[in-house]
């Protein structure tokens, strides 16, 4: 297949050489004065040059293109990793404070809830030591209004009593005999 191939490229090779001068020397050939190969020449140069630059460049240029384009995929590769490993920890913080926030969230509610329940406990225990101050006060005012009460009647009574032997006296003195008088008054201080 080796011997097929090696004996093809120089028939191969001549055949494109001849027919790239055939094309290429036609501005000759329809030019009949003076000579034009000169142009030609320089056109078949052209095409050599670039073969043997494109030769050289796939023979020797191919290996070292091929180390930068695998290390420029390497690189990319490396920068891709990195880049996702910095967004991977990028999230995990962003994560962590997500949860930072939400502990924090919760924190504040449980205290605002346990503030609220304080102060609950706070108001009641006020509602019941006001109510509780005042049935006392209620009461220490009713004891006064009872006492006074107590001390009014006394006092009416005395005065009633008073009266009753002022007017007793005025009207009594002379059918009362001492005798009945002591009687009087010591039957009006027992019932009192």
């Amino acid at each position: 297949m080796r011997l097929l191939l090696a004996t093809l490229r120089l028939p191969t090779v001549s055949i494109i050489l001849i027919g790239g001068l055939h094309l290429m020397a036609g501005s000759c050939w329809a030019d009949e004065g003076g000579s034009t190969w000169r142009s030609t020449y320089d056109e078949v140069m052209l095409w050599l040059n670039f073969g043997i630059l494109a030769f050289l460049l796939v023979k020797y240029g191919r290996a070292p293109l091929i180390a930068f384009l695998r290390g420029e995929a390497q690189r990319t590769a490396e920068e891709i990793e990195r880049v996702e490993e910095s967004k991977r920890r990028t999230d995990e913080k962003v994560q962590e404070m997500v949860s930072a926030v939400e502990n924090r969230r919760a924190r504040l509610q449980s205290l605002k809830e346990r503030l609220i329940q304080e102060g609950e406990r706070q108001r009641s225990e006020i509602i019941d030591s006001a109510r509780s101050e005042s049935r006392i006060m209620l009461e220490q005012t009713r004891l006064r209004i009872d006492h006074q009460i107590v001390e009014a009647r006394d006092r009416l009574k005395a005065e009633l009593i008073d009266r009753a032997v002022e007017a007793a006296l005025g009207r009594l003195p002379g059918v009362m005999t001492a005798d009945d008088q002591k009687d009087l008054v010591e039957t009006f201080i027992k019932e009192a």
